[in-house]
């Protein structure tokens, strides 16, 4: 996994190596030394609410706690889940379910940048394998302090959900028109500056590219727990949100 640290606007640190939990207790080793931090991460913090319902859960915690269960359990359990999680080496994408995306992917309104369902759980552009593996470890940062937006109240630290590909498109709307190694090109160039002498790693790499545009977007905006405690609507507080800064 790979994990990008920017400070002043700058990309400091694009780190790669560590599983999942070794990163989390890498971030919890940031706060501690910078508490005033705002820790991306590149998946869904929760499901659409029916589903939440349709299970006999009340929040979106107890989802993580369900899948951590599960994890435990079965490390492979994401392959062996029944409707509605589908996904080319799993099963056709069933032909009724309830609505597949949540209230924040419907209205992200990012040009070129499509959110994937939850229910997808492998193939490409899945999304669920990743959210379902990582939703444990947000219970990881809750234990360290780390605040969880949009569940919790907005204090620093806090962990925000977020889609890489929808930065990318709002630090550059040109690369909206690119895709791959092209799209990447256009985002470094226009913030060389930024990226600094960690350019063409984040450019050679999609992975490291997604960590290290989400440091960068987030470090550069502006009053940004005013912004997340404006952006809490009641729906999202069981869905979770994609946050989208306001950058300057």
């Amino acid at each position: 996994m790979w994990l990008a640290v920017a400070e002043g606007g700058r990309l400091v640190a694009l780190e790669t190596g560590r599983d999942r939990a070794q990163t989390s207790a890498r971030l919890a080793e940031l706060v501690f030394e910078e508490p005033d931090t705002a820790i991306g991460l590149d998946f869904c913090f929760s499901a659409p609410a029916w589903f939440l319902e349709a299970h006999g859960m009340r929040s979106a915690g107890e989802l993580w706690r369900w899948a951590a269960r599960q994890a435990e359990r079965n490390p492979r359990f994401v392959r062996e889940l029944p409707e509605p999680f589908w996904g080319p080496s799993v099963r056709a994408r069933p032909a009724a379910a309830g609505v597949p995306l949540r209230r924040t992917e419907r209205q992200l309104g990012v040009p070129g940048a499509h959110p994937s369902s939850f229910f997808k759980v492998s193939g490409p552009g899945s999304v669920g394998a990743q959210a379902l593996l990582g939703m444990p470890e947000l219970l990881t940062l809750c234990d360290c302090g780390i605040a969880v937006w949009p569940f919790d109240v907005p204090r620093l630290p806090v962990a925000v959900e977020v889609f890489p590909r929808a930065l990318a498109h709002l630090l550059a709307p040109d690369a909206a028109r690119r895709t791959g190694a092209d799209a990447r090109a256009v985002v470094v160039a226009r913030h060389a500056d930024a990226f600094g002498d960690l350019a063409g790693v984040a450019e050679g790499n999609q992975d490291a590219f997604d960590a290290a545009v989400s440091a960068l977007a987030l470090d550069g905006a502006r009053d940004l727990i005013g912004q997340l405690a404006r952006t809490r609507a009641d729906q999202d507080l069981r869905e979770g949100a994609i946050l989208i800064p306001e950058l300057d």
